[in-house]
């Protein structure tokens, strides 16, 4: 396949420029289409990518009939055609044409750092000197508001243009050897972004990461999603008592060289020290935007699952999807913990008070604790990923039924009005309770007690009496093809939708960090939290094999 590169910089076909050439996007290209890819001619091409300044040209969007259009924005910068391209490759977390892709990561793939990022031996050597800045742009505010106050505190050498007192600019590339020893010589960087940004992170950060000492960064709010931050030091914010703040944190590490190696030290990455925005991530989120998929309306479809801990639910799972004829780009599997990884310590951090005990007379199992906090590093992965949305989130054992070639009239309704719902639960349990009081009315509990409503009926919007039965129904009626149905509990919680305004409710109440099994901790917060809309369909699509004798319980 051809691709049409259109209005990019000085070293980008040669492969010369430092900072992000041709080989990233044709490696990323041929992940997207699986076949290979080659820079071609216009009149060859059916793949059109443009730099958003367009340096020399005129954009050729509309010049030819192309199978796919691509935009990559550096910085801050996009074009008046933002929104005519297929795909904007930019600094936002997915929405819309918009797939996110903050500039360090094809600056690490094109100059293959990805590795030593990774897996960087100890270092033991303390650095001389104090603080280096390597600036080109003078018209960094923050940053240059930040240096004068640096420079009353702490030696600053200056070793770009902006405010050079070297007497000479550096003759490496930043992507070179020679640029890393220089760098490794300080135990500072300055590594603030020209503006901010979403994930406008740039490679400034990566120089002082690959050169083993501390970078201080301003710019991205979402930068500690991407880097750990034991690792660098953050302005938080740009007013000067913040800015203060951190000078003096950086002289007190300055003088412990303890409290420098420590740093220095921590892994580069968050959670397992791996980059988890990778190619395959923007590739796979690529084909999720641009091909059609089997069932429309869904950004992506999250599994709580780990090969290395359940081979055969894995495998199960894929071969199911692949029966559905959805794309193995549209499934993520996310389940760092398993019953085995979790200890007494984890267990007692986070089950503080165990309320279930209120409901039942066994405490809070690990693997139980395992597949709430499994859950919540899903809803932490889409969260700082995407923007908008709906979000498939299944168990492990969960099984077809018949209605599943009917999914889509379902998604239908759920899109056509997701502004009024925040999640939905679409599998099979409790089908009798369906159209009565839609709360739990069989055991006392922590938060309400037997058969006492937790809010007023009269909050509630559109509430009817059938029959001498309740039941609230905000956005679908008797012609609708499903009937959703408001509950203040679970069925289960293997097979649920998820708005992504009900991701961000369902974090922030998530944030108390006292944890019980997760049917139940949904239950709680459901009816605790009257904006958490939570309903149930009246016909189910998937079945939780562990608890109908379909799949052996991992829990029970």
């Amino acid at each position: 396949m051809k691709v049409f590169f259109n209005g990019w910089y000085g070293g980008f076909f040669e492969k010369t420029n430092p900072g992000l050439h041709v080989k990233f996007f044709l490696d990323l290209f041929k992940k997207v289409y699986n076949q290979d890819c080659q820079a071609g001619t216009f009149e060859e091409s059916s793949i059109l990518c443009e730099f958003c300044m367009l340096i020399n040209t005129k954009t050729k969007l509309k010049e030819k009939k192309w199978k796919h259009t691509f935009m990559m924005s550096g910085e801050s910068y996009t074009n008046k055609y933002e929104s005519q391209y297929d795909c904007v490759l930019w600094m936002e977390r997915n929405h819309k044409n918009i797939i996110n892709m903050p500039l360090h990561i094809p600056y690490i793939y094109t100059n293959n750092f990805l590795d030593k990022l990774e897996n960087q031996n100890k270092r033991e050597a303390i650095p001389k000197n104090d603080a280096l800045v390597i600036i080109s742009n003078p018209n960094g505010k923050v940053r240059n508001k930040f240096l004068s106050l640096l420079e009353k505190k702490m030696n600053v050498t200056y070793a770009g243009r902006y405010k050079n007192n070297i007497g000479h600019l550096l003759p490496w590339d930043y992507n070179k050897p020679e640029f890393k020893n220089f760098v490794s010589q300080f135990k500072f960087i300055i590594s603030m972004e020209n503006t901010q940004y979403e994930t406008g992170i740039t490679e400034k950060i990566v120089h002082g990461m690959l050169s083993q000492i501390i970078p201080v960064y301003w710019g991205s709010p979402r930068i500690y999603d991407y880097f750990n931050k034991d690792r660098f030091l953050n302005l938080e914010k740009d007013d000067e008592t913040t800015m203060s703040n951190l000078i003096n944190k950086m002289i007190d590490i300055k003088n412990n060289n303890k409290k420098w190696l420590d740093i220095v030290n921590q892994k580069i990455f968050p959670g397992d020290g791996k980059m988890w925005r990778t190619i395959e991530e923007i590739s796979n989120d690529i084909k999720c935007l641009l091909f059609n998929k089997e069932w429309n309306y869904v950004n992506k479809i999250c599994i709580v699952s780990n090969e290395k801990f359940e081979k055969t639910r894995y495998t199960r799972i894929n071969n199911l999807f692949d029966k559905l004829n959805v794309d193995k780009s549209f499934l993520k599997f996310i389940a760092p913990t398993y019953k085995h990884t979790i200890t007494d310590d984890i267990l007692k951090k986070y089950v503080k008070n165990d309320f279930i005990l209120n409901l039942r007379s066994n405490p809070t199992k690990k693997a139980e604790l395992s597949l709430v906090l499994n859950y919540r590093e899903i809803l932490k992965y889409i969260e700082k990923n995407y923007k908008d949305g709906m979000f498939c989130i299944l168990e492990s054992d969960v099984f077809p039924m018949e209605n599943i070639s009917n999914i889509e009239a379902f998604y239908k309704i759920a899109n056509d009005n997701k502004d009024n719902w925040d999640v939905i639960h679409f599998g099979y349990g409790a089908d009798d309770q369906l159209w009565s009081k839609p709360f739990f009315n069989w055991a006392d509990s922590p938060y309400r007690k037997k058969n006492e409503y937790p809010i007023k009926l009269d909050t509630i919007n559109n509430q009817k009496r059938e029959n001498n039965k309740f039941y609230i129904e905000d956005f679908t009626n008797e012609n609708s093809d499903v009937r959703c149905l408001r509950h203040f509990s679970t069925r289960c919680t293997d097979t649920l939708l998820w708005s992504y305004n009900g991701i961000k409710k369902m974090l922030n109440c998530m944030e108390d960090e006292n944890y019980i099994a997760l049917d139940y901790y949904f239950t709680n917060k459901f009816e605790t939290n009257i904006n958490l809309k939570h309903y149930w369909t009246d016909i189910p699509y998937f079945i939780q094999g562990s608890n109908y004798g379909l799949d052996k319980s991992t829990i029970q």
